[in-house]
C-alpha cells in the first residue's frame, strides 16, 4: 500500500469512528433482496433474523442472521461439514475458507434496527 493510501485509510478510518459513515459511503447501495447475494458477493440490509441461500462455490450453501443488537450482529454460516457460528461487531469482519475458497462477512453499518454486512468470496 503506497504511503499516501494508507494516510487517507487511516484518517477515513478515524473519521468514521468519530462521526460515522456518510450516506454514500458504500460502493453500491446496499439491498434487501436475498436472492442477489446467491454467489456470495453483495451488501445486504438486514432488520432481522433472515437465511440467505449461497450457492457453494467458495464452501458454504447459506448464512443465517440470527440476531442484531447494539454492539453486534450475530449469524450462523452452514457448510455441507456443519455450521460454525459467528459474531462481527462495528467495522469487524470474519472470513470462513474451506478447500472451495473464502466466505468473507463485514460489518458495514450497526443501527438499533438494522445492519449492513457485505458478502465478499474469493
Amino acid at each position: 500500500m503506497r504511503r499516501s493510501t494508507a494516510a487517507t485509510a487511516l484518517v477515513t478510518a478515524l473519521a468514521l469512528g468519530v462521526l460515522g459513515p456518510p450516506a454514500t459511503a458504500l460502493a453500491q447501495p446496499p439491498g434487501s433482496d436475498v436472492g442477489a447475494c446467491l454467489d456470495g458477493n453483495c451488501t445486504l440490509r438486514v432488520t432481522g433474523p433472515v437465511d440467505i441461500p449461497l450457492d457453494g462455490r467458495a464452501g458454504p450453501i447459506g448464512l443465517s442472521v440470527s440476531s442484531i443488537g447494539p454492539f453486534a450482529v450475530a449469524f450462523w454460516v452452514h457448510r455441507p461439514s456443519g455450521n460454525g457460528l459467528g459474531v462481527v461487531g462495528p467495522s469487524g469482519s470474519v472470513r470462513f475458507t474451506s478447500d472451495k475458497g473464502s466466505l468473507a462477512v463485514r460489518l458495514l453499518e450497526l443501527g438499533p434496527d438494522a445492519a449492513v454486512i457485505e458478502l465478499t468470496t474469493t
